[in-house]
């Protein structure tokens, strides 16, 4: 076993809801409002409910092969040398794009709304110089510290839900269904893309919990927390600052906590916003970058995955910058991204089908 640590089922459902959360608290309102306008609750409850299957069937792959990691499964399903080149591509060409595409967010935020006259050369170092510290002590390590995390997160979207209540218009979300269901649906794929369709990622941490059989409901809850509070924040956007400004912002979530006014006293809070949001990428790019070098000493048989922390660093900070090149070029991607990431969806299902063929795995 590349990695000696060991988790809790309790520690598993954690990381999962913070993972789900991710990046998509900033800009999942942003893309489900692009579609279905004020419908935008119905486009992420069907998104949720899809997700929610997804994360089913990733689980009952890992169950199927008696909870190996990724890598192990495609060895075990299409032969070791086969199974190891599909298993470099899927990390190559997926995961490791998936953390550029999480890097790349984190400086554009910080450079547009935040450090507008910081060179994003220095954020990226930042952020990156965490990241690797936190997969360099471990999948125990940073799991415990994401629960240190959670406390402050539930207070700081209650003091936020809370202080918003008062703007709230439920006229926002009227007329239901105005366009019909077709909009409705083509934002909620959207949704599964970004985030459920990741989740993928988990199932290189499943083998690592104490009790991997008992991960069913913990994948299923924590995929429901974080989507939950993914669609509460998007309606809030829509019930509080409506459909026009939902869709025209970029960071509409962060938009949204600008506009908390007190009696002129409680005002200016977005940096809890973003402290949520902090928390929560720091979160998803560890366990991204973790199973990026868990996979990828998988693949080439190197003993210590920790041996590769800091080469994948240095490839994501310059990737990240080369790939894209500006905050617009990144906005006009995320369609394109879309259908990519559909399309290496088909692995698992593959795994599926050839697992099937072939009768029990192990």
């Amino acid at each position: 076993m590349l990695e000696n640590g060991k988790i809790s089922v309790r520690q598993f459902t954690v990381l999962v809801a913070l993972y789900t959360v991710g990046t998509a608290i900033l800009i999942i309102p942003s893309i489900l409002a692009a579609k279905a306008m004020q419908d935008i609750w119905i486009a992420g409850l069907i998104g949720l409910g899809a997700g929610l299957l997804m994360v089913f069937f990733y689980w009952k792959i890992a169950e199927r092969f008696q909870f190996m990691n990724l890598v192990e499964i495609l060895e075990k399903c299409f032969g070791k040398w086969i199974g190891k080149a599909v298993a470099f591509s899927y990390f190559t060409f997926y995961i490791f794009i998936l953390s550029t595409f999480v890097l790349r967010d984190i400086g554009d935020f910080m450079l547009t709304v935040m450090m507008v006259e910081t060179p994003i050369e220095a954020i990226h170092i930042i952020f990156l110089v965490v990241v690797l510290y936190g997969v360099k002590l471990g999948l125990e390590t940073f799991t415990r510290t994401t629960e240190l995390f959670l406390p402050w997160i539930v207070i700081l979207f209650v003091v936020l839900f809370i202080t918003l209540l008062p703007q709230i218009e439920f006229t926002n979300i009227l007329p239901v269904m105005e366009n019909g269901i077709q909009p409705v649906l083509r934002s909620s794929l959207s949704f599964i893309v970004f985030p459920f369709l990741e989740l993928v990622v988990f199932l290189m941490i499943i083998p690592y919990v104490n009790e991997p059989k008992k991960t069913k409901k913990a994948f299923l809850l924590g995929t429901a927390l974080g989507g939950g509070l993914l669609i509460l924040i998007s309606t809030l956007s829509i019930l509080v600052i409506g459909v026009t400004e939902t869709t025209r912002s970029i960071y509409p979530t962060y938009d949204l906590s600008k506009t908390i006014n007190i009696r002129e006293f409680f005002q200016r809070v977005e940096s809890f916003m973003a402290l949520i949001w902090f928390i929560t990428v720091f979160v998803k790019l560890v366990v991204l970058t973790y199973a990026l070098c868990l996979g990828l000493a998988s693949v080439f048989n190197v003993q210590d995955y920790k041996l590769l922390t800091l080469p994948i660093g240095l490839l994501l900070y310059v990737v990240s910058l080369v790939i894209f090149p500006s905050s617009t070029y990144l906005i006009e991607f995320t369609p394109i991204y879309d259908f990519y990431a559909v399309l290496w969806m088909l692995m698992p299902v593959f795994i599926w089908l050839v697992s099937l063929i072939r009768g029990k795995p192990v």
